[in-house]
């Protein structure tokens, strides 16, 4: 207080308002900080840069770095004269950009772009390493995609994206090489196929059905489905009331076995019911509401 008792009255409204610019500067920072907190800085550029951004449908500032919670955002991207962009994007740690160019629908919007070219320049500049980055996110969200696509003589695994971003893997194979096919993916290490939308491209058989539940897993599955040209497996109890088994296919002249669909039942009202459509492999997304380790236990079957 002193210090302040020996100023002029000049210097004390100096020192006052670079106080209050100074406390302004800290309650600004320290908010700020907070507002920040397990976010992460993202790069917001849409070319042309008057285009109007939308995430989870709240406008944000398009040309700029704003912050975002990681996950997911739909973005959507309009502009007069040019075609709308909408889109899912995975904001994380490793992919932190919200960026691209929309495309003219007119003369119009060629003008616009002739007379704003830096802009496109710019964005163009970034998504190289935007998409480099993006590739990498994806692999370490889903590993699989590390081993994609496979393709021989026997079967092809590859994938495709839904709306939102997330991988469909394809198996293309022959009935005779499907069990080949499964043993590839059940091979790869550090893949959690349980996470996946895997869809066989081969013709299932156990599709169509009309269920007849009876008191034991083996005589519903026997009148549940037509197996005249199928053999059906031992099958095992999982965690009291589920049962696995398997459907396949045995070549007698060969001496091959093959095509083995896996089926999977529930108990309930001490009668067996079918959980889902028979698989050559089991996920979270061909088999609703069934926990994983009963999903794995299924997998485990042979082959």
């Amino acid at each position: 207080m002193q210090f302040i008792k020996n100023l002029t009255p000049k210097q004390r409204v100096a020192f006052f308002i670079i106080s209050a610019i100074i406390l302004v500067g800290i309650i600004f920072f320290i908010i700020t900080f907070i507002n920040r907190i397990g976010k992460i800085g993202v790069t917001v550029q849409y070319a042309p840069y008057s285009a109007k951004v939308t995430l989870n449908g709240t406008q944000v500032k398009n040309n700029s770095k704003i912050w975002l919670q990681p996950g997911s955002y739909k973005v959507i991207v309009e502009f007069e004269h040019f075609e709308s962009v909408e889109r899912v994007v995975e904001i994380s740690g490793d992919y932190n950009y919200i960026i691209g160019t929309l495309k003219t629908v007119d003369d119009e919007g060629e003008a616009y772009v002739n007379s704003h070219k830096q802009e496109f320049i710019d964005v163009e500049g970034l998504v190289g390493d935007a998409l480099n980055k993006e590739g990498i996110a994806i692999k370490k969200k889903y590993p699989i995609l590390n081993y994609l696509p496979i393709n021989n003589r026997l079967y092809s695994i590859s994938y495709a994206y839904t709306d939102d971003n997330e991988p469909i893997i394809n198996v293309k194979a022959t009935p005779e090489y499907l069990d080949v096919a499964v043993r590839k993916l059940k091979s790869l290490k550090n893949v959690d196929l349980t996470i996946y939308q895997i869809n066989f491209l081969t013709t299932n058989p156990f599709t169509s059905y009309s269920e007849k539940s009876k008191s034991t897993p083996e005589d519903t599955i026997k009148s549940t489905f037509n197996l005249s040209n199928y053999k059906l497996s031992s099958g095992q109890n999982i965690a009291d009331n589920y049962y696995a088994a398997t459907i396949y296919k045995y070549d007698y002249d060969k001496d091959l076995i093959y095509s083995h669909y896996r089926v999977l039942l529930k108990k309930s009202d001490n009668k067996w019911h079918i959980v889902a459509d028979p698989q050559p492999l089991f996920t979270s997304k061909n088999t609703q509401d069934i926990p994983v380790d009963i999903i794995n236990s299924a997998n485990s079957l042979e082959p």
